[in-house]
């Protein structure tokens, strides 16, 4: 071989190695890119089952051989190479939050690289410039929406009066400022909600005079109540998604019974500290406040509620009005057939997934901020907190009571039929736009 040959022979080596470098690098992209989507679905808060689905999707159309599994604060990934027969799996811890507005932005970036429309590189720096934004509302407007949440459904839910309305106002600035303090100091995060709910019920207690406790009280944790958790945990059980949904529907229950148990225990303490004091707890309040009002405190309630869960003004008015025709179907049948009955929050649920899914076909946006606004709306009303409490407190009746987690499931479970008929009735033949028009 002259030198020419040899040459040239060099060359062709040496571009092959370079193209075998730039392809394996090409790979390398997109598997990381699949790895940072489930990551950001799962700070978004976005169900577990449509994670798994989203990166299986996106991983077929950026040809990447891989299978995925996501658990609580834990995603598994298992990348395979057909050519050699190896694979690679990854281990990546990851917390789940809720943000609904970075949800959205996440979900519209999972779409567009699905169609092609934006390449991976770019994608990926989008996900990047996601993850290192601030939250989609401060720590001051955080706290605004803790306050307005609380104040407005006491009388929406549990019957309050204006006199609970702005005691449970301070009440929830408290929670909301407590919140934040057990984010910063772990110790005292790992008994947040019992130590919270005890300090409510017992200041609570000692201005019983003058307001209603059920109002109180329960409003003031209102935003801490697990009904998206509990509502996702019977959906992935739906979905064959056993793991993790059984994970999330044992951790709601539990959460359901840390803040009854601070309730339960605060007023044991009054009890114990004022001798011959009848307390009087989860009764009906006397002095509701007129219905009508009702068409005022909706929408501040909502406002509230976006704030602590991350929407932004865009997504407020089709939050408000999915969160609006839930309400008005669950305070109607409530007044037909009770709101103890779980039919109360399946035809709720209903109404509410298909109002939601309807505008996610009509406008090709994401249904899950129309529908995540309906449920929480539908859970305040609908939750067993009430068993729950008196299940710790003195001289129950331990027999009724102890049948709260039989019907905190009952309500989940019918919160997701009625979801799952109005998907069928929006999508008999399934969805073919996107893993995220509904839950």
């Amino acid at each position: 071989m002259d030198k020419a040959e040899l040459g040239s022979y060099h060359l062709n080596s040496v571009a092959q190695r370079m193209q075998i470098t730039a392809d394996i690098a090409d790979i390398l992209e997109r598997q990381d890119f699949i790895i940072k989507l489930g990551k950001s679905l799962v700070r978004t808060g976005a169900p577990t089952h449509r994670i798994e689905a989203a990166m299986e999707t996106t991983s077929k159309r950026l040809e990447i051989d891989g299978s995925y599994f996501v658990l609580p604060g834990l995603i598994m990934v298992s990348f395979g190479d057909v050519e050699t027969h190896t694979s690679e799996t990854h281990l990546i811890k990851c917390s789940k939050s809720l943000d609904i507005s970075k949800l959205a932005k996440v979900n519209d970036i999972a779409h567009k690289v699905a169609k092609g429309k934006i390449d991976v590189s770019e994608a990926s720096t989008e996900l990047d410039d996601i993850k290192n934004s601030p939250p989609t509302w401060n720590v001051w407007w955080t706290l605004v929406g803790y306050t307005i949440s609380s104040a407005f459904i006491a009388p929406l839910f549990f019957g309050g009066s204006w006199t609970d309305c702005w005691v449970s106002a301070l009440f929830g600035l408290g929670v909301g400022l407590a919140t934040f303090v057990s984010e910063r100091i772990p110790m005292f995060g790992n008994v947040f909600e019992m130590v919270v709910t005890i300090v409510v019920s017992l200041i609570t207690l000692a201005i019983n005079n003058h307001v209603c406790y059920s109002a109180v009280a329960l409003s003031a944790v209102v935003v801490a109540l697990p009904g998206y958790a509990l509502t996702s945990a019977v959906l992935e059980l739906a979905a064959k998604n056993l793991c993790s949904g059984a994970v999330h529907l044992i951790y709601g229950i539990m959460y359901v019974m840390f803040l009854a148990f601070g309730m339960g225990y605060g007023s044991t303490i009054w009890s114990l500290t004022h001798p011959g004091v009848a307390v009087i707890s989860m009764q009906a309040c006397s002095k509701p406040v007129d219905p009508y009002w009702y068409f005022l405190m909706l929408p501040l309630t909502c406002f509230g509620i976006c704030i602590c869960f991350g929407a932004n003004m865009r997504q407020y008015p089709i939050f408000t009005f999915n969160a609006g025709v839930g309400f008005v179907v669950y305070y109607f049948m409530n007044k037909l057939v009770g709101a103890n009955s779980i039919i109360t929050p399946s035809v709720g649920a209903f109404a509410l997934g298909l109002t939601g899914n309807i505008y996610g076909k009509v406008t090709k946006q994401l249904a899950f901020v129309p529908l995540m606004g309906g449920i929480i709306i539908l859970v305040p009303g609908s939750l067993g907190v009430r068993g729950a409490v008196s299940l710790f407190e003195d001289g129950s009746n331990n027999s009724a009571s102890g049948m709260f987690a039989s019907q905190i499931i009952g309500i989940a479970l019918s919160i997701t039929l009625g979801l799952f008929l109005a998907n069928m009735c929006v999508y008999p033949l399934g969805r073919k736009r996107s893993v995220f028009l509904g839950f």
